[in-house]
């Protein structure tokens, strides 16, 4: 783990969860949103490694307070739906579980593959800019 963690990248986009329905009025959201997640993760809406949207968003999404949007994360980890993302802050990313199969269908796995590819190329560019300004720096003590 980082010492570290920084805000979440604006182009790291979360899932979309559907928020309370009709069908979740007899619900807490706290059982609400549990479903959706562990649903979506079986139905194959999301998966392994998708980012679950921000606290402040679950709670307009479930109409919850916060410490109902904190206890369902707490469910959800607990079954190891979710997991703390390591570099980012408050931030989880979605697993579809021990009991999952661990196969990714092909489409999802190009996806991800060029959003990889995509990171990859921007982190390059960051390093070589951050190289760049230390080493004018270096001429500029010289």
């Amino acid at each position: 783990m980082p010492e570290r963690k920084f805000p979440k990248p604006p182009d790291v986009l979360p899932v979309q969860l559907p928020g309370r329905t009709a069908d979740d009025e007899s619900t807490s959201s706290v059982l609400a949103l549990m479903r959706h997640v562990k649903e979506g993760l079986r139905d194959g809406r999301y998966t392994c490694g998708d980012i679950l949207p921000s606290e402040a968003e679950l709670q307009k999404l479930y109409r919850a307070t916060p410490a109902e949007v904190r206890e369902a994360i707490a469910h959800l980890r607990r079954a190891e739906r979710l997991h703390l993302h390591d570099e980012y802050l408050d931030t989880y990313f979605l697993d579809p579980g021990p009991e999952a199969d661990g196969l990714m269908p092909a489409s999802e796995l190009g996806r991800r593959l060029v959003q990889l590819e995509s990171h990859c190329a921007e982190i390059l560019a960051r390093l070589e800019a951050v190289e760049a300004q230390l080493a004018q720096r270096g001429r500029a003590e010289a």
